[in-house]
């Protein structure tokens, strides 16, 4: 196949243009279009040259719809899409595309020319950050998925931007961690959707990564930008820095960066006295103009410029519901689902943010939605009133301090601020210093001390649930808090109370130190004299190199008395700023059996109902990987006491990556992947619920049980020693890696139930061309009672070559929706790269030669079928 990329925005009128526009550029003029410029309106940005007629670049975040800082655009509102993890959870590239169209239109209607989309990382592990913004671990379905998007951004007059380049896989020290990566694995698994994005989505801009690697960083490591997405990828587009990911002048122009996004400071002025000076040819400056101008001409944004202007509001609001029906996974099912509606007396409505639409991912990607449907709203409306139906929340509200290691906060129902106050929880008194100086800034009563400020408290990136009051940003920096009120516990026992605290604390309990970190609070001959910046200006930062430290100590405490508490805490590290702010807990680890109030109550309304609904979330944010796989804030034992109480559970999991289901999933009655859903997510889930439409999901990462059973657990390989990651899974990367190390995964990639059943026969394959390696058709028959979709997958057997390859790697897929009773026969077709490998001595692909079997099933651990397919 012909990999060099000829994109319909690019021709010989286009060029032309651009040269005229180019010849026309001073010095000055030209390195200002290539340095970006701090816009609080838009964040990413580049001033335009009205001179020439050369508008502005108005950048957009971001995966999941488009994030808009400015208030006086729609109110700062656009559609919240399902995550793109749901999206990939479809396994629907022409639902893809019309998501990508949403996201395209809403930009240009919002004052957006470039929308910085899709991302198309690979998830490598579990607990990274950035999972929900990804389209899974295979890179197949990734390529699909990316290209879909782009092309429908790109059917607007606004440019799709496919990003991290590359090899962006975490955010644990992110700014300066080193891939190390061997060339086989960089271009079979990380790369190849960026090679399929740029060549089959006709993508017109990249960004690079903050990262390193292999030793340089990727915005000025030439062997990505030029060597590879240049000359190999025939990419004609322009690339980006991220936001203050470039570290230097003349070798970032050089290696092939074509703009520097604001905070890094390394271009401007000094941009053009290197060209002055020698360091940077003049003509390389003049590339780089030219490749930002030809999407921007091809794409007739000239002529087009973005504006603010309606959409229809509604009509994408259904295709976020559509999105996250259609990505909704059904992991398990006794038979409880679809629920009868007729047949019900009663329910249980219970999880901590059931009564809104705010379980999605935070930080960049986070959008402030058009409309609003929680679970709640939708269940109770899609039952009418002939049904007793009861609600709760179970736990407090979840928030960005679950990205903090250590046991779950004390809940709210133990602890009591005093005087008159009737809501539970302590007393908050707030300073925006480190040293309680002067009059507290703020007073209110806080639910639980849990606490994780800065960057994830910037104003539009703060994912909480809708029930936590967000802090001011006043407060990102270093600051002070006290808290004081009782403590009740609901049990006899001993208690481990926990405190995870980055700075200084003392506990104490009826004026009794229980624990404190050593260090003196409030004393100012440990704070940092850095002076915060709000927001942009230091996102260059790597955060808090420090972790926080977990503090115990056991406590007997008597039920029905009530303990004066008093924490006293200080932000005050050196390396506490405006990024890495308050981060602090008070945990707690009770006796076994113990759990809170509201966890019993929450169990006592399920005991009494016909079924039960949990709804669980997490929180996940770049900036941060999360500490591990268990649901944040109690939810575990939430959904465990629920499923003891009623066996008829139904458990709605409403997360970004894996979670460890082990502890409950065998009792609970079923179990839906709902990923993060979006705006439309209780009418989603209602629909699915009560089977007016079926979950039609399958997964686009394995699940596993357990985070030590997972390919990638030597700290070398994953968060990294030393500031570097090795790679040493290489290609083995997810399902891949499963397989080769023997693990048994909770559920395989591909995985998803129906609520009908599916039987495969009469498997045929047929010779392909000279681009595709064989076609294949399989009859697929609908063995149930109710319509529904399936997911034809087709996987190639480890390959006849001279390298290592995988049992299995998915190698063509197909949607198709039949009818209860009836067949339909399927074609599919498997590309030649899907029985190829990257041979490092030649630097190029290799087609192994030899016969491979071929596997046709419903995931990547239920294969049907096989054959053998002999390979030339």
């Amino acid at each position: 196949m012909d990999r060099h990329n000829h994109p319909s925005w690019a021709g010989d009128k286009v060029e032309e243009r651009v040269e005229e526009l180019v010849s026309a550029m001073t010095l000055e003029e030209k390195v200002t279009f290539v340095t970006g410029d701090l816009n609080f309106n838009y964040g990413f940005y580049s001033a335009p040259l009205e001179r020439l007629g050369i508008p502005a670049l108005q950048m957009a975040d971001g995966p999941a719809g488009v994030r808009i800082n400015r208030g006086d655009v729609h109110d700062g509102r656009a559609t919240s899409l399902p995550a793109p993890i749901a999206l990939a959870a479809t396994w629907d590239p022409g639902l893809a595309q019309r998501y990508g169209a949403v996201i395209g239109a809403e930009c240009f209607a919002t004052d957006h020319n470039v929308s910085l989309a899709p991302a198309v990382d690979i998830a490598r592990v579990p607990l990274a950050g950035r999972t929900f913004e990804s389209f899974g671990e295979d890179p197949l379905l990734t390529s699909d998925m990316g290209v879909a998007v782009a092309r429908g951004i790109q059917s607007h007059p606004v440019q799709a931007c496919a990003k991290h380049f590359a090899v962006n896989n975490q955010e644990h020290q992110r700014a300066t961690i080193d891939a190390v990566i061997d060339e086989r694995a960089l271009m079979e698994i990380y790369l190849a959707p960026f090679e399929a994005i740029v060549h089959d989505g006709e993508v017109a801009s990249v960004m690079a990564a903050f990262n390193r690697v292999n030793g340089d960083y990727a915005c000025e490591n030439a062997e990505l930008l030029s060597t590879i997405l240049r000359e190999q990828f025939g990419f004609r587009g322009w690339v980006m820095s991220d936001y203050g990911a470039n570290h230097s002048t003349a070798p970032a122009a050089n290696a092939g960066l074509d703009q520097e996004q604001p905070a890094a400071g390394h271009w401007g002025e000094q941009l053009a006295a290197a060209v002055r000076d020698g360091q940077v040819d003049p003509a390389v400056l003049d590339t780089m103009v030219r490749r930002i101008l030809t999407p921007l001409v091809g794409l007739g944004q000239l002529e087009r410029h973005a504006s603010v202007a309606p959409f229809p509001v509604e009509t994408h609001h259904a295709l976020a519901q559509r999105v996250a029906e259609e990505g909704t996974v059904l992991l398990r099912n006794n038979g409880v689902l679809p629920l009868d509606a007729g047949a019900l007396r009663s329910i249980a409505i219970i999880g901590p943010d059931i009564d809104a639409a705010s379980a999605q991912g935070g930080g960049s990607s986070l959008v402030k939605p058009t409309l609003q449907v929680g679970p709640l709203e939708a269940i109770l409306r899609r039952l009418g009133d002939g049904v007793r139906a009861g609600w709760a929340y179970g736990t407090d509200g979840v928030t960005s301090a679950a990205l903090l290691p250590g046991p779950d906060p004390v809940p709210s129902g133990l602890l009591s601020p005093g005087g008159d106050a009737e809501q539970p929880g302590l007393r908050a008194q707030y300073w925006n210093n480190p040293t309680f100086s002067g009059d507290p800034f703020l007073e209110r009563v806080d639910p639980q001390i849990d606490l994780n400020l800065g960057f994830f408290n910037f104003e539009g990136f703060n994912a909480a649930s809708a029930r936590v009051d967000k802090l001011p940003v006043d407060l990102n920096g270093q600051t002070s808090v006290r808290w004081t009120g009782d403590l009740s516990v609901p049990a006899d026992g001993t208690y481990t109370m926990s405190v995870t605290a980055l700075g200084a604390f003392e506990l104490s309990l009826d004026d009794r130190v229980l624990i404190s970190s050593g260090k003196p609070v409030g004393d100012d001959s440990v704070t940092s004299t850095a002076d915060p910046v709000y927001p942009y200006g230091q996102l260059t930062m790597q955060g808090s190199t420090s972790q926080p430290e977990i503090h115990d100590v056991a406590v007997p405490l008597v039920a029905g008395t009530r303990y004066r508490l008093r924490m006293d805490y200080a932000a005050a590290s050196p390396e506490q700023g405006f990024l890495t702010g308050a981060q602090v807990r008070l945990g707690w680890r009770p006796p076994a059996g113990v759990v809170s109030p509201s966890v019993a109550s929450a169990a006592a309304l399920a005991a009494d109902a016909d079924v039960a609904v949990v709804v669980v979330r997490d929180y996940e944010s770049e900036q941060a990987d999360r500490p591990h796989l268990h649901l944040p804030n109690g939810q575990d034992d939430l959904v465990r006491a629920v499923v003891a109480a009623n066996p008829r559970t139904v458990v709605v999991v409403m997360t970004g990556a894996p979670v460890d289901l082990s502890g409950w999933i065998d009792e609970a009655a079923a179990v839906l992947q709902a990923w993060y859903p979006g705006q439309a997510q209780g009418d989603a889930l209602a629909r699915v619920l009560f089977g007016d439409t079926e979950p039609g999901g399958r997964l686009p990462l394995t699940l596993p049980r357990d985070l030590a059973h997972t390919p990638v657990t030597d700290p070398r390989h994953y968060p990294g020693v030393g500031g570097r990651v090795e790679y040493a899974d290489s290609v083995f990367v997810g399902y891949r890696g499963y397989a080769r190390q023997g693990l048994d995964p909770l559920f395989p990639f591909g995985h998803g139930l129906s609520y009908t059943t599916f039987a495969y026969d009469d498997l045929e394959i047929g010779p392909g061309d000279a681009d595709d390696l064989a076609h294949l058709t399989v009859t697929v028959t609908n063995t149930g009672t109710r319509p529904g979709s399936e997911v034809v997958q087709v996987y190639l057997g480890q390959l006849p070559a001279p390298v290592p390859t995988p049992a299995h790697r998915l190698a063509a897929y197909r949607k198709v929706r039949i009818a209860p009773g009836q067949s339909e026969r399927v074609s599919l077709t498997i590309p030649a790269r899907a029985a190829s490998y990257w041979d490092v001595d030649a630097h190029g692909w290799a087609r192994a030669k030899g016969d491979v079997e071929l596997f046709v099933g419903a995931s990547s651990g239920d294969l049907r079928l096989s054959t053998i397919l002999p390979l030339s």
